[in-house]
């Protein structure tokens, strides 16, 4: 793992820090899809987890969006749940589009601050 994508503990919780802040190319953004990829679908299927996502700063494009998609859809056919992930420096198109996937999703959060984030995130009840 780098240190875009790491395990945190926040109040004895584990939390999955995904960090795409300041990420402007493309290719570089979805290497860190392909980290956070890799540590999501080693998680036991059935099992959720929590995940912090900061997008602060960084680009949205097509490429990335389906790249995002595919990794979802790979976790559900691994028996991997929807869990409760927030999502800090969402700004204009980026805000839209999780507005749009927070319809679909109630276990998606949009924070304010980092802090709000996690203090959301503690506060949902999984199985540790």
């Amino acid at each position: 793992m780098s240190e875009r994508v790491q395990w945190i503990t926040y109040q004895g919780k584990k939390i999955l820090q995904v960090d795409y802040s300041s990420l402007k190319d493309e290719d570089e953004y979805l290497a860190v899809v392909d980290e956070f990829e890799a540590e999501a679908l080693a998680h036991p299927p059935g099992k959720m987890m929590r995940a912090l996502i900061d997008v602060t700063g960084s680009i949205l494009t097509r490429r990335i969006s389906d790249r995002n998609k595919e990794v979802a859809t790979k976790a559900k056919k691994l028996g991997i749940p929807d869990s409760p992930t927030a999502m800090v420096g969402l700004e204009g198109f980026k805000m839209a589009v999780a507005q749009a996937m927070a319809f679909f999703r109630p276990d998606l959060y949009i924070a304010e601050s980092r802090q709000a984030a996690l203090d959301w995130l503690l506060a949902q009840k999984i199985e540790d």
